[in-house]
């Protein structure tokens, strides 16, 4: 039996560096409010004198914190139904969630949940346990690699995108990208990320490489959306990797 909390939590989303309304980076606390179900904490620039909550623009005042939300998607996304997917949000979080909420929240973010259209035909192949396949990697500290094998299923065979034909020649090319996903676990070359001085890449010199010859080029697509929901949204650089 599902009892809702009485005290709300403290909203993990992480500080951010700077004001979303004029870019400034003067930020004080300014106190926190007590939403529904968490404590969000509350700043205030100094420079154009706005008050506002952290995290993803698109997640804002929502009745259920941000975590629950992705956590959601990703479950619905892993081969979970809608029902299967709320009862498991509502038994780990102590308030219920209804599938109905959880549509809409995949509704409501249409660019991050694409996956929907060919979500079945990934059931059909794997089963929720069974769709990530996760491995560990041991270089100065540990990484877990993890890829969704349907999708790289529909890599293979050219479907991913259902609007091109099989014999597409760019399926050659993602089938190579499949090939290469599944044989990290096995082929990975380590060495790359263990220097003999044990220097991580963002500890090296700055004469390691050379700023005025990098060409930055920057897209809008969906995976960086993805990342601009989400990392916000964690209390912590460390929490962003899994």
């Amino acid at each position: 039996m599902l009892s809702r909390s009485a005290t709300t939590t403290s909203s993990p989303i992480k500080r951010p560096d700077r004001c979303p309304h004029c870019n400034s980076s003067r930020l004080i606390k300014k106190g926190t409010r007590n939403k529904k179900l968490e404590s969000v904490h509350l700043l205030r620039c100094r420079s154009c004198g706005r008050t506002f909550s952290p995290g993803p623009r698109a997640v804002r005042n929502k009745t259920y914190p941000v975590n629950e939300i992705l956590e959601a998607l990703t479950t619905y996304h892993r081969g979970a139904t809608l029902e299967e997917t709320a009862a498991r949000i509502s038994s780990r979080h102590g308030h219920r969630v209804a599938p109905s909420t959880i549509s809409r929240w995949l509704s409501e973010h249409p660019r991050l949940t694409t996956y929907r259209r060919l979500r079945e035909r990934g059931r059909r192949l794997f089963t929720p346990p069974q769709v990530i396949r996760a491995h560990k990697l041991y270089h100065r500290q540990v990484y877990e690699f993890a890829y969704h094998r349907a999708k790289v299923a529909f890599l293979r065979d050219g479907t991913l995108d259902e609007r091109r034909a099989a014999t597409d020649a760019s399926s050659a090319r993602f089938a190579a990208v499949a090939d290469f996903l599944e044989s990290i676990p096995t082929t990975c070359p380590h060495d790359l990320f263990r220097r003999e001085d044990g220097a991580r890449g963002s500890q090296l010199d700055s004469a390691f490489i050379d700023p005025s010859r990098l060409i930055v080029v920057e897209k809008q697509n969906a995976a960086t959306d993805t990342a601009a929901l989400i990392l916000p949204a964690v209390g912590s650089n460390y929490e962003r990797h899994p």
